[in-house]
């Protein structure tokens, strides 16, 4: 079952685990360890990063520097990050909309993340088209396969797990919109996380051209070009509209992303050809 209900509260179980991720705490423990990444270290507040969701034998090291690079960064300005956002593309329904999730926890092999229900509360009131339904949410591993990276390095910290679906520029506009809303006042106790992937094509030189454009206009934080390309197809990432969405929030100011791992790919069965990546804002 995707979701368990335990004296009325709803709790969102794993779906990919043992799959896309190891299931085993120890096992879970290690890799993360073998990454570099250590538990309830102070990172710098205000912060986004981009990291990969696929499977962590293809993806998992680029979302762990994803993580480090912060750990990394924090030093004597690092503070707990009590709150982290996350942000995912829901891949089981086409329906354009805002999903934010019932649910009061999401559990991992690490142990349970509670949601943080007032900020979903605020979240929510910024517009019709963001709803609470935990439906996207409940087969999802866009999210999923980050949350044992996030409990293992804040342990301490909510979620605000968020799935956006389509890419229209009303869409992005009324997230981008709440994100600041909702967060304006508490960025720096914050950690934005956007789960994915740099480009797909069935072409492969043509998504490494798409990739290549998609960190070009990232790296530079050009918000306009970004939402342009977004609108015309050729920005294709999925988590495209998501990325575009903190672009055009302004919570992360003049910062830049920093290209973190060289861009890799996969190929899948369908024949489409995935390119990833690892980013955060600038912290060096």
């Amino acid at each position: 079952m995707a979701q368990r209900n335990i004296c009325g509260i709803r709790r969102r179980s794993p779906v990919v685990n043992g799959i896309f991720y190891p299931d085993s705490k120890e096992t879970l423990s290690l890799k993360l360890s073998s990454w570099g990444l250590k538990s309830d270290v102070p990172v710098p507040g205000g912060q986004a990063i981009l990291a990969p969701h696929g499977a962590w034998d293809i993806t998992g090291s680029m979302a762990g520097a994803a993580f480090s690079a912060l750990q990394k960064s924090g030093g004597k300005t690092g503070r707990p990050v009590s709150k982290v956002v996350l942000l995912g593309t829901p891949h089981s329904t086409a329906e354009e909309g805002i999903y934010l999730s019932e649910s009061s926890s999401f559990e991992t092999p690490l142990g349970s993340i509670p949601v943080d229900r007032i900020l979903n509360r605020r979240l929510a009131s910024c517009s019709t088209l963001i709803m609470t339904n935990d439906i996207p949410h409940l087969s999802e591993h866009s999210l999923e396969v980050l949350l044992p990276i996030v409990k293992f390095c804040f342990p301490g910290a909510t979620i605000i797990p968020i799935l956006m679906g389509g890419t229209k520029p009303f869409l992005v506009s009324i997230l981008a919109r709440a994100l600041r809303v909702a967060f304006e006042s508490c960025i720096e106790e914050s950690l934005i996380v956007i789960s994915s992937n740099v480009s797909q094509n069935p072409d492969e030189a043509a998504a490494l051209l798409m990739a290549e454009e998609f960190r070009t206009l990232l790296e530079e934080m050009d918000t306009g070009h970004f939402l342009a390309r977004l609108a015309a197809g050729r920005i294709n990432a999925c988590g495209g509209a998501l990325v575009a969405s903190v672009l055009e929030s302004g919570l992360l100011g003049g910062n830049h992303f920093c290209t973190l791992t060289p861009l890799s790919h996969c190929s899948e069965e369908d024949g489409e050809t995935i390119y990833y990546g690892a980013f955060a804002s600038c912290l060096f």
